[in-house]
């Protein structure tokens, strides 16, 4: 564990507070809703959802953080400009204080939300995801024209995965396609709270770089920090093909096969049988990775599917307290009442 010699900057979302020293403040889990084939989605184009449903999804992860101490952001995602009214709509009628993380592809859906959130009195919880190499001069617009002054800023290099690449576009520029770095287009957009992404890349092409850029970033930089590290285990062809899928049968069940015995003896620890033990495998390192990025100092982790709500918000709670812990060795202590350290100890 570690203390930075860099003043690490903290910024407030509506009383969430996210960075610090590692311990200082509990890491911060985004959790993804409306995402594509999403159960609560009934239209994607307009934006149809089944409110209650959703809303029980959302319900449970404040449940979560006010049981744990482990805050939430809800990371929205949309592809249309018709579909992201409708999402900030249903999210501030259940809830008006939470921070929330705009998501798309789609860059003018992108721009339509900085100018709707604006209109509607909701930008100062919106935080733009992402500032990047493929960010335009609308969308550059949109931001600048905007009230929102939150947002990710993404250090991918798709030239150069290793920290020192990822600095280059971060901070120097002249890659990724744009002349400026991300950080000075935040500053150009007017984002006066930005939260810098490592850009978790897969493995075998780069993803040790995307945990060691943690620890530049919050080194280098004293801004808060982190990722969408389970993108890493989604996209690791090994790891699908040995859980399987409708198409492919899991590599794991078929060594099962035939052993009987073992096969009764794993199913007495793994709750749904082998359905359970495949989805234990799965999930090891889909959680297991947040682990990695929250001790390397990561404030934000955003963990994918809300429905994962239940592993991360343990997860990340041990680590909060591990972290917490290690800390008061450099005379650190939790800035927060609701820290892990003081919940669930």
């Amino acid at each position: 564990m570690f203390k930075f010699e860099k003043e690490q900057t903290v910024l407030d979302f509506n009383g969430t507070k996210i960075g610090g020293q590692p311990g200082e403040y509990p890491r911060v889990l985004g959790a993804s809703i409306f995402y594509n084939k999403h159960e609560t989605v009934i239209d994607d184009e307009k934006g149809i959802i089944d409110k209650d449903r959703a809303e029980a999804l959302w319900n449970r992860c404040l449940e979560l953080s006010d049981q744990s101490g482990v805050p939430h952001f809800c990371q929205i995602i949309s592809e249309t400009s018709e579909a992201f009214e409708s999402y900030f709509q249903w999210f501030d009628s259940i809830d008006n204080k939470t921070a929330f993380l705009m998501d798309s592809s789609n860059p003018a859906a992108l721009a339509h939300a900085c100018g709707y959130v604006t209109e509607v009195g909701l930008a100062d919880r919106a935080i733009y995801n992402s500032i990047n190499g493929s960010i335009g001069p609308e969308n550059i617009e949109a931001l600048k024209n905007s009230d929102v002054d939150a947002a990710i800023v993404l250090a991918f290099n798709p030239g150069d995965p290793s920290v020192k690449g990822r600095e280059q576009v971060l901070s120097q520029g002249g890659v990724a396609g744009q002349e400026k770095s991300m950080m000075a287009i935040a500053e150009e957009c007017g984002i006066k709270r930005p939260i810098l992404d490592t850009a978790a890349t897969p493995l075998g092409l780069g993803s040790g770089g995307s945990f060691r850029e943690i620890l530049a970033c919050k080194a280098i930089h004293g801004l808060p920090t982190g990722g969408a590290y389970h993108n890493m285990t989604v996209s690791w062809p090994w790891l699908k093909r040995w859980r399987g899928s409708k198409k492919n049968p899991s590599l794991l069940l078929q060594q099962y096969e035939g052993k009987d015995l073992l096969a009764e003896q794993m199913s007495h620890h793994h709750s749904g049988g082998l359905e359970g033990l495949k989805q234990a495998a799965w999930t090891a390192p889909d959680i297991g990775c947040n682990i990695m990025a929250a001790t390397l100092g990561a404030d934000l982790i955003m963990y994918g599917p809300i429905e994962n709500c239940e592993a991360a918000t343990t997860a990340i709670a041990f680590s909060d307290i591990v972290l917490a812990e290690a800390a008061k060795e450099f005379g650190l202590e939790p800035q927060v009442d609701t820290h892990p350290l003081l919940h669930l100890v």
